[in-house]
């Protein structure tokens, strides 16, 4: 087996949660998404993903609020 086939890719879960945040903030400025929609999702995959374990549920709510802000 090579190295490429037995190579992991591992992303930060922190990291792919604020992207995923950003992306569901402009599709949310567009019109794609109700705002409940964007969120609610958002707030289940961070808790899916052990994000409140790790920064809590205040720090959820300010990537949120910062990727939502005007």
């Amino acid at each position: 087996m090579t190295a490429a086939a037995t190579a992991v890719k591992c992303v930060d879960s922190l990291d792919a949660f604020i992207e995923r945040a950003s992306a569901r903030a402009y599709l949310w400025s567009i019109g794609e998404y109700e705002l409940h929609e964007a969120v609610d999702q958002l707030e289940a995959d961070a808790e899916r993903d052990g994000l409140n374990d790790l920064i809590g549920v205040d720090g959820i709510q300010r990537i949120l609020s910062e990727a939502f802000a005007p």
